[in-house]
């Protein structure tokens, strides 16, 4: 990759150089100014390329488009305008570390390089450059969102008024749930039992359960959620939040004799999403599948990419 980038851009340049745009320049517009290193400028443009993917993969597509932008204008500004095999065969090796940038494979885009159409590339360079600042704009959102309800969740439980943490704890869920478009219905009371709410996972509605006592659950309220669920359809499914986990003779229990009909998370899978290593809603399809096909209504979800 480096020796396709070779051209693009100047390794270094003068200070003074008033508006003069170089790797570094662009490494520094990222937030990756302190991966060039300088020197050699292939070497270097290398281990530019390679401390990104390492360290800041968040980093990787606004660099290459920068790149690109930048290189568009340098390269027709000295008589050498980039190419459409040049992008092509950036494109390719771009996919061999695991990316592919939309706007590098767009038909237009790749058309206007065909002839002198520097100006036109560059613009829509420009556009896919906004796009993405979109894109990363409401992606940081989302993790905001997700780590104000990661600080109530910790909050919940350093609280020593358990039945208020419990009140609040719904709350939260419905938070969680609504955050990965889970459709979260809250609490309601159908014929006079109380349901504390259910949620909608590819277009099936599961029944959901939650508590948080200060220690493992016992066998009852499971016995009670596992008839709730029962009483619906022969269809329906549901999902008993436990935080603090259930004892091993409830779960015993539960299984013995009578097929599951709905899973548990505790306080560990609820850690998994909250810290982000998991989406709640891959998370919630892998405990389905491993109830499907082993009868467990507690596995443990193997991490994506792990």
């Amino acid at each position: 990759m480096a020796k396709v980038l070779y051209t693009f851009l100047p390794g270094s340049g003068s200070a003074g150089w008033k508006g003069h745009v170089t790797f570094a320049t662009v490494a520094q517009s990222v937030g990756v100014a302190n991966f060039w290193t300088g020197g050699s400028k292939e070497p270097a443009i290398a281990r530019l390329i390679e401390s990104t993917l390492e360290h800041r993969r968040d980093c990787f597509e606004p660099l290459i488009l920068n790149i690109v932008k930048e290189g568009l204008k340098h390269r027709q500004k000295n008589g050498d305008p980039i190419k459409e095999r040049d992008i092509l065969t950036l494109n390719g090796l771009i996919k061999e570390v695991g990316f592919k940038f939309p706007f590098l494979w767009d038909e237009e885009f790749l058309n206007s390089l065909k002839t002198d159409g520097a100006t036109r590339a560059t613009q829509i360079v420009e556009h896919e450059k906004a796009a993405a600042s979109l894109r990363a704009s409401e992606k940081s959102k989302r993790q905001q969102a997700l780590e104000e309800i990661k600080a109530s969740f910790y909050g919940l439980a350093r609280a020593t008024d358990r039945n208020k943490a419990g009140l609040q704890f719904e709350k939260l869920l419905t938070r969680l749930f609504d955050h990965f478009n889970l459709k979260p219905r809250t609490s309601y009371c159908p014929t006079g039992e109380q349901i504390d709410g259910s949620f909608e996972l590819d277009s099936e509605v599961y029944l959901l359960e939650a508590k948080w006592e200060a220690a493992a659950l016992s066998e009852q309220p499971l016995l009670v959620f596992r008839g709730q669920t029962e009483g619906k359809s022969s269809f329906t499914r549901g999902v008993f939040i436990a935080a603090n986990g259930v004892t091993p003779g409830a779960l015993e229990a539960i299984t013995k004799g009578k097929q599951p009909n709905f899973f548990l998370v505790d306080g560990y899978d609820l850690m998994l999403v909250m810290e982000g290593h998991v989406a709640l809603d891959f998370l919630l399809r892998e405990k389905q599948r491993r109830l499907a096909e082993e009868g467990s209504i507690l596995p443990r979800v193997n991490l994506p990419n792990t």
